[in-house]
């Protein structure tokens, strides 16, 4: 009964589709008796072969959901053809067939595509005969299906960017709604609705429309590292405002000016407002469109394309009264509340909440000064390259004036000091951070920030590890649960891959060392630079309880290399936390320093406590292929 409720469950087109989507993300088991029909008796040569065919398949199979296509059975013998839809660009399309044999009530696929080959399927002349005819049309059938699903691919994109942008909405803009919305869809990376505005549901698809879909997918598809000019458009730490939208006979020329803090002028080392322009029409069916650059339809972005200076610096002016138009300031009624406020933008996925609480000058080149420096700001804290955290350590208010007092933590530098003073200044609508403070807000403020500066400058890190638990003594209190010690590693892992320093820091212990803070500080960084690099894979390879530690093994993969860390997790009265300062690496050259650190834990800690973490380690090395070799 058990056997014939799964063979009612297996059937072709799943089995077909189960089959790709484990070649998709490689994990496939290519043996006998695995997920394939494979032969026992097929040689180790010829299974290599099949890998690599298998990995070629892998990358044609992308992202794109799949979809079953047409099935045609023979008895325990099945062809099925099997879609891939997703996606806007006809070339991406593609029909991938299966052959798939029956061994009682279950189907298998065919471990060779389109082939029944090493499927143990027999060489009898008449069964061949009918495998040969499955191979033939699914040959045959490949090719033509192909064809149908790029003459049907205009029509289901044409659906699917009606769902997101329907048609009469598009036609009854106006040039600002029409420019706004394009800048809408690009912010959210609504690639339906970009490609609806580049003239996608036109019933004539302009010229040059294989690049526009092209590069506005790419643009989506790439994220935060689209390349420019669409990362102008798409990437979430640009700000971007349309700054004009006038008429040129019988069309609109938009021009857009965007504030990205992460592009610096080569000559100024500064954040800079650059200018995009985009004509503006309508098609003869009545439907605004979209007209980019060339720049936007090229592989590769050109630095030489011209631009007319003199119009787009007078462009760049109009940004801050633009961007104020479109995004209301957001003061505060009390300083408080404002220096709180900022903090919390600081934190923001986007840079606009700190520009909304900043104060403008009504003078425009020093508002666009003011809005640069709040762009930068932002950015200082979401920069990819390097993880800062602003700490805030003072509040002083006077008036209509008041400062915050901050540590820039850099975790690149752990030991240095970085003070920095973010001024406040109230006026009929509230409190507002100023990026542009005056000599006076500065000078009324003076007498009590200096002092504040004068104490923080030996106590900051004290500050910033208050929340990491100090270990006074070694708890006397058994080792945490294995299951708790490995869901807090898993956290604090999280916690420093996003690099949140606070929280990281609170899932800590540390030594009862004065000068251990730096020590803390720079494993920290390590461990946060490290978890937020790319292609980084992590996983526990083991967990090892003693009287006093439950350690957690990691094997951690980037870019082909491996290393497998220990984590000492004990018990504290504020709940299981990782002791980050005490560094263990099963791998060849890290001796000196593995001893190094505990012998540092025996000194300051127990020499129980170190035995017992000695003891862990050296289970875990043993474990590891390190330890084995």
């Amino acid at each position: 009964m058990a056997m014939t409720a799964r063979g009612a469950s297996s059937d072709p087109g799943t089995v077909a589709i189960d089959f790709l989507e484990k070649v998709r993300v490689g994990k496939l088991d290519l043996e006998p008796g695995g997920d394939t029909a494979l032969s026992a008796q097929t040689a180790g040569e010829k299974k290599l072969e099949i890998a690599k065919r298998l990995e070629r398949m892998a990358r044609d199979l992308g992202n794109d959901p799949l979809e079953v296509s047409e099935v045609k059975m023979d008895e325990n013998f099945a062809a099925v053809l099997v879609r891939k839809i997703g996606g806007y660009d006809p070339g991406r399309l593609q029909v991938f067939p299966v052959a798939l044999v029956k061994h009682g009530m279950e189907w298998s696929a065919a471990p060779v595509p389109a082939s029944f080959e090493n499927a143990g399927a027999g060489y009898a002349i008449a069964l061949r005969k009918r495998l040969e005819s499955l191979e033939n049309w699914m040959l045959r059938e490949q090719v033509l299906d192909l064809e149908k699903l790029r003459e049907q691919s205009a029509a289901r994109m044409r659906a699917k960017i009606q769902v997101s942008l329907p048609i009469e909405e598009l036609r009854k803009f106006s040039p600002k709604e029409a420019a706004e919305r394009f800048l809408a869809a690009c912010e959210k990376k609504d690639l339906p609705a970009i490609l609806g505005m580049l003239g996608g549901l036109s019933a004539d698809l302009p010229n040059d429309w294989p690049a526009r879909l092209k590069g506005a997918d790419n643009a989506v598809n790439a994220g935060s590292q689209a390349a420019s000019p669409w990362h102008l458009l798409t990437s979430p730490e640009v700000l971007r405002v349309v700054v004009r939208n006038e008429e040129d006979e019988g069309s609109h020329l938009v021009s857009i000016a965007c504030l990205d803090p992460s592009d610096h002028d080569s000559r100024t080392s500064q954040a800079r407002v650059e200018i995009l322009h985009f004509d503006l029409s309508k098609t003869s069916d009545g439907l605004w469109r979209i007209d980019p650059p060339d720049a936007f339809l090229r592989d590769t972005a050109d630095d030489e394309d011209e631009t007319d200076d003199e119009t787009d610096a007078g462009l760049v002016e109009e940004f801050p009264t633009k961007w104020r138009l479109a995004h209301p300031a957001t003061p505060r009624i009390h300083a408080t509340e404002a220096h709180g406020a900022l903090i919390a933008a600081l934190q923001a996925d986007t840079p606009i909440p700190v520009l909304n609480l900043a104060k403008l000058n009504s003078e425009p080149a020093l508002a666009s000064k003011a809005c640069i420096a709040a762009a930068k700001l932002w950015w200082t804290f979401h920069d990819p390259t390097s993880v800062h955290y602003a700490m805030p350590l003072a509040f002083q208010e006077n008036g209509n004036a008041a400062a915050g007092l901050f540590q820039f933590f850099s975790l690149r530098e752990p030991d240095r000091l970085d003070l920095q003073i973010l001024y406040f200044e109230k006026s009929e609508k509230g409190w507002q951070w100023t990026p542009n403070p005056d000599t006076a807000t500065r000078e009324s403020l003076k007498q009590k920030i200096d002092p504040e500066i004068h104490r923080w400058t030996d106590e900051w890190q004290q500050n910033l590890l208050a929340d990491s638990y100090e270990l006074k003594e070694i708890p006397n209190q058994a080792a945490p649960p294995k299951e708790d010690a490995q869901k807090l590693v898993e956290e604090w892992l999280r916690a420093c891959q996003a690099g949140d320093v606070k929280a990281a820091l609170h899932l800590t212990a540390r030594l009862p060392d004065p000068g251990g803070a730096t020590t803390v500080l720079r494993n920290l960084g390590h461990e946060i630079t490290s978890a937020r690099r790319s292609n980084v894979s992590s996983r526990v390879s083991g967990i090892y309880q003693g009287k006093i530690w439950t350690a957690v093994g990691m094997k951690i993969d980037q870019g082909g290399k491996s290393s497998n860390p220990l984590y000492p997790v004990i018990q504290t009265p504020n709940g299981p936390r990782v002791l980050i300062e005490i560094d263990l690496f099963s791998s060849r050259g890290r001796e000196f320093l593995n001893k190094t650190a505990l012998d540092r834990l025996q000194k300051l800690g127990s020499a129980t406590a170190a035995d017992d973490l000695r003891s862990l380690f050296a289970d875990f090395q043993n474990q590891t292929d390190i330890g084995k070799k």
